[in-house]
């Protein structure tokens, strides 16, 4: 049974999609399930809970010795704060601007800091698990800053002032945030066999994502369903989520490649923590516009699907071959 595990694990993003997909389906196909639907909207209520979960984890495994930025972090930190800057803007200035929900949803998956489990996969697949570390920590900081300064220029449901959605938005992101960090660097220097023990488990953090993927893939479904948008509206949505993925692993591994880290600065720009993605726009903006989030998450885990089957096949070549399996330092 565990070898049988293993064996699935390349593929466990792909059926954590499928199983997503099968639940919306078999919904359609037989009324009576939709029942069990007040589960779902409690597991979206949650959301918050299972983000600061797998921050907690993550945050567990720093080693502040280790976590030396590199050059490719500013770049695409920079990056980040630019592009969504200047797409906020342009709405701001731009309200009848006829593409509002496909640039907001493209702000979404720009902004949404580096996935938790991130670092599991990129260790996975030969990257460096702390240089992407350091990046989740710097991506989460700059989305706690940058979504208060820019939701409020581009949400439809804000009925106060910039500075009260501001401190609204930033009431609910920063403690999302900042806590698992303050309670894993606690827990780190005051309790050190606790710590040990959690870092000991912290891969679970893969396997929660999963769990969560599935869930976020079965409403990214029924989202889609339930939409008043065109099918050519979607298709566009869609492709949107599906170029702002490309793009970003494609942007993010160049970066990297100068440092000898093309797979920590993909992972690093084009992993997202969708969930927390998602959370804001359904939050702060609207259903439509979570529909462009929850094709991303599609979209990565089918690369991120690819590359750890990808992996595999690599790693059992360079075995029949003798060669040391690539490894970024």
């Amino acid at each position: 049974m565990i070898e049988f595990l293993k064996k699935l694990r390349p593929y466990t993003l792909l059926i954590a999609i499928t199983s997503g997909l099968m639940v919306f389906v078999f919904t359609r196909l037989f009324p009576v399930l939709e029942e069990a639907k007040p589960i779902a909207d409690l597991f979206l209520k949650l959301l918050p809970l299972f983000i600061f979960t797998m921050l907690f984890l993550a945050f567990s495994k720093l080693d502040v010795k280790q976590m030396k930025p590199k050059r490719w972090h500013y770049l695409l930190l920079l990056l980040q704060a630019s592009v969504t800057t200047a797409i906020a803007l342009f709405l701001y200035y731009n309200k009848d601007c006829s593409y509002a929900i496909i640039l907001k949803g493209a702000i979404v998956c720009i902004i949404t800091p580096t996935a938790c489990a991130a670092a599991v996969l990129t260790g996975k697949l030969g990257g460096n698990e702390s240089s992407v570390t350091s990046y989740i920590l710097l991506s989460h900081v700059l989305a706690a800053f940058l979504v208060p300064c820019l939701f409020p220029l581009i949400s439809d449901k804000g009925e106060h002032s910039f500075v009260d959605e501001l401190l609204h938005i930033l009431s609910q992101t920063a403690p999302l945030i900042g806590f698992p960090l303050l309670s894993a660097l606690f827990i780190k220097y005051f309790l050190k066999k606790l710590n040990a023990y959690i870092v000991s488990i912290s891969s679970l953090s893969f396997y929660l994502w999963a769990i969560t993927v599935f869930a976020i893939s079965a409403q990214t479904f029924f989202n889609i369903a339930a939409s008043t948008e065109s099918s050519y509206a979607i298709s566009l949505m869609a492709a949107t989520g599906l170029f702002c993925c490309i793009a970003q692993f494609a942007i993010g591994k160049a970066a990297g490649h100068v440092q000898g880290q093309r797979i920590s600065a993909g992972q690093g720009l084009g992993q997202k923590n969708m969930l927390f993605g998602t959370w804001t726009a359904l939050a702060y903006l609207s259903d439509t516009v979570a529909i462009i989030p929850g094709t991303y998450i599609l979209w990565q885990n089918l690369v991120n699907a690819w590359q750890m089957s990808h992996r595999e096949k690599m790693l059992k070549i360079w075995s029949k071959e003798g060669k040391d399996p690539y490894q970024e330092k």
